[in-house]
């Protein structure tokens, strides 16, 4: 991730594309403190995923907060900084994919829990699911 992060860095440099150089230098400095919190020289790929993930996270909030304050130009800014940052990411699963490997799921084991159900998406399908939306399908398909 962080080796496709520097990459991304320097093909945005020679493009002198500076919204993309902003926020794929913000992602690439949050691995790098995350890697000095952690006393690592790096971290693993699924660790990087998360960071670059908690970085969306952080902007889809901040859109809220823009959305309330009536500033437009901020928040276009965020959603495209979602959209460079969403490159890095796996592809998510849709709502319906979703429900259909939960259903799948409840029919394979009986008296199935959602701490089980959310466990079984974490192992299977890390990073490729919003965890609030997979929670509340779970709830509905478990009844």
């Amino acid at each position: 991730m962080k080796a496709q992060l520097k990459e991304a860095l320097k093909v945005a440099m020679k493009a002198q594309d500076k919204l993309r150089l902003e926020t794929i230098r913000s992602a690439l400095s949050e691995i790098q403190y995350e890697e000095m919190q952690k006393s690592v020289n790096e971290l693993g790929a699924t660790e990087s995923l998360q960071v670059v993930q908690r970085e969306v996270k952080k902007r889809q909030e901040a859109i809220q907060f823009e959305e309330q304050a009536g500033r437009a130009e901020a928040k276009e800014k965020l959603v495209k900084e979602i959209a460079i940052l969403e490159e890095f990411l796996p592809r998510q699963i849709s709502s319906d994919d979703l429900e259909k490997i939960i259903v799948t799921l409840k029919e394979q084991t009986p008296g199935l829990s959602l701490n089980v159900v959310m466990k079984h998406l974490k192992d299977s399908y890390a990073g490729q699911y919003d965890g609030k939306s997979a929670s509340e399908i779970a709830k509905r398909v478990l009844g």
